[in-house]
């Protein structure tokens, strides 16, 4: 898979329990497949989880598979874009994720 290749490559592994992507063959590649995948290959309860994303494709997968979502500003789309796809928050700088985290997690259902 091309993420497990990225993480890999720059030495990250250790900060992840486990990597997650498109397969090289296409499998996979819809973003709310691998969110679906994702969630039942590791037995997590949609409720209590969050994807971040930069674009609407991230949101809209969470909202597919009942994760709520948070879109970052760091990325490729815009503030408008990923509230207007239904983000649960956005998220300005990468440092201020945690919280924002915490904060959506602590959201009722």
């Amino acid at each position: 898979m091309f993420a497990d290749r990225i993480v890999r490559h720059f030495a990250l592994a250790h900060h992840f329990g486990g990597v997650y992507g498109p397969e090289l063959d296409g499998r996979l590649d819809d973003k709310a497949d691998l969110l679906r995948h994702l969630l039942a290959t590791e037995g997590l309860d949609p409720t209590g989880a969050v994807i971040v994303g930069d674009r609407y494709a991230d949101i809209l997968a969470g909202s597919a598979n009942g994760v709520r979502a948070i879109g970052v500003l760091w990325g490729y789309g815009s503030r408008q874009e990923l509230l207007d796809a239904g983000a649960t928050a956005v998220c300005a700088a990468p440092g201020d994720l945690p919280a924002c985290v915490t904060r959506v997690l602590g959201m009722s259902g």
